[in-house]
């Protein structure tokens, strides 16, 4: 089983008071449009994925079930990339 990134959401921890609301979505890419505060970039990442962790204490994770997960700061310029036009976006997916 995988639990998917949601279509839109609101941001948490470093970038709460974000909205992010998915453009587009590819075979191994998502693009996502991000607003705050009357401005807007957009955000694209390979699509990755992550075991869930059934017991936080013990650091025990599933087999069997996993999560997608959306890119930290540091994995910008790695395996995520962030645009101020949308066009430029779509021409580095593809």
């Amino acid at each position: 089983m995988v639990h998917y990134i949601p279509l839109n959401f609101e941001g948490k921890g470093s970038v709460k008071g974000f909205t992010f609301t998915q453009v587009e979505k590819s075979e191994n890419m998502y693009l996502y449009k991000v607003e705050s505060d009357g401005c807007t970039h957009y955000e694209l990442f390979e699509i990755r994925k992550s075991p869930v962790c059934v017991d936080f204490e013990n650091r025990v994770y599933s087999d069997t079930e996993f999560k997608e997960v959306y890119p930290k700061d540091n994995d910008f310029g790695v395996w995520a990339w962030t645009f101020k036009d949308l066009g430029k976006a779509k021409a580095r997916m593809k």
